[in-house]
């Protein structure tokens, strides 16, 4: 995904596909939301963006490898 696609989904607001993530709220929330994803069309769970404006936030280098190293323990 380009930053312009990115952007573009942060702009047409969360669906039920796509949700926003302000930061990881732990392996059994997004386990959650990885199985409703699965049960359905699939989706994309965006970290480092705001749940209700979709403004970027941003998630700094310790957090990206945090939230990696969790979403991979979560599936």
């Amino acid at each position: 995904m380009s930053e312009q696609e990115f952007i573009d989904i942060c702009k047409c607001g969360e669906t039920t596909t796509v949700q926003f993530k302000q930061e990881f709220t732990g392996q059994r929330e997004i386990a959650k939301e990885m199985i409703a994803f699965a049960n359905a069309r699939g989706g994309k769970i965006l970290f480092g963006v705001m749940d209700k404006t979709g403004d970027l936030v941003g998630l700094t280098y310790d957090e990206v490898q945090n939230i990696s190293r969790e979403l991979g323990n979560a599936a």
